[in-house]
């Protein structure tokens, strides 16, 4: 069935059941009449509409996920926060028990926050154009400048967020692929591990944009096995893909933690225009969204 064609569909209303949305009871499983008009305001409107504010604290948020309990909150919905310099940012629910069960560590209830727009000033992947990891951390993304600059608890961006956001954020667990070689620069990955992306982390390829485009895609860890897969929020439209410099700016590159196969010096990227695309590690133009996960 196309999804223009389901305002033709009165006539459905068997057991059958899809993943929607619904008022009553957030993300969830309904029957095809329920799932009718979600399918109707979203992906026919160019992707997942901006959401409500939840207004409940971030403990009692985290109570409710950690019971899986996830009553009304919905794929789009935002919680607004202040950092510490007085920057706004708008956190959007991306994605809902996204990857629950998933893991050499069973990963637990969780939802996966994305903010709207990009942390304001632009940040370097790292400050020599490589995209390989080390002999101590040989994920990319984990031996960046950019993780750095995102999870050091001193002068990080983690220590600029509200001091009731904080304790709320866990690590997120995942299959990340490996880039090492004592030989010298390496232009693909060859191998996986499982390992955490840090408190603050950035979406794959993959989970933006359900594919792989520059990154390899004979490879289980980037080609999209069961922990990387598109988050909801990029689906269907690209109103959530397409990040402005600081909330509310005007559009921006953004990067992910994604290595491009083929090359030692680019970074995987989205591209201002909403495409896929990558920059050279040290490109100087590019921001950076916030992003972590509470359960």
């Amino acid at each position: 069935m196309k999804t223009n064609e389901i305002k033709k569909t009165a006539i459905i209303t068997g057991k059958d059941t899809i993943l929607a949305d619904t008022d009553a009871e957030g993300t969830r499983r309904v029957e095809f009449d329920a799932a009718a008009e979600f399918f109707k305001n979203t992906f026919l409107s160019g992707g997942v509409p901006y959401g409500k504010e939840l207004t409940e604290s971030w403990a009692a948020l985290q109570a409710r996920i950690l019971a899986g309990n996830f009553t009304g909150i919905h794929i789009g919905d935002y919680k607004p926060i202040t950092l510490t310099g007085g920057e706004e940012v708008i956190m959007e629910v991306a994605g809902i028990d996204q990857y629950y069960k998933c893991g050499d560590i069973e990963i637990g209830h969780h939802i996966d926050f994305i903010s709207r727009d990009c942390l304001a000033g632009t940040k370097v992947f790292n400050d020599t154009n490589t995209n390989n990891g080390t002999e101590a951390e040989p994920n990319p993304w984990r031996a960046s400048k950019l993780f750095q600059t995102l999870n050091d608890e001193a002068t990080g961006v983690i220590a600029t967020l509200p001091g009731d956001l904080k304790p709320c954020i866990i690590e997120k667990r995942a299959m990340l692929e490996s880039r090492y070689s004592a030989a010298g620069a390496l232009e693909s990955s060859t191998g996986w591990a499982w390992n955490n992306m840090g408190k603050l982390w950035l979406p794959t390829e993959v989970e933006v944009f359900g594919n792989t485009f520059w990154s390899d895609g004979d490879a289980g860890w980037t080609g999209g096995g069961g922990c990387n897969l598109q988050y909801p929020i990029f689906y269907g439209g690209v109103k959530h893909i397409i990040k402005g410099a600081g909330n509310g700016g005007g559009r921006c590159d953004w990067w992910e933690a994604t290595a491009p196969r083929q090359s030692s010096a680019y970074v995987c990227c989205v591209s201002y225009s909403g495409a896929a695309y990558y920059h050279w590690a040290t490109h100087t133009s590019v921001y950076a969204p916030l992003c972590f996960r509470i359960g």
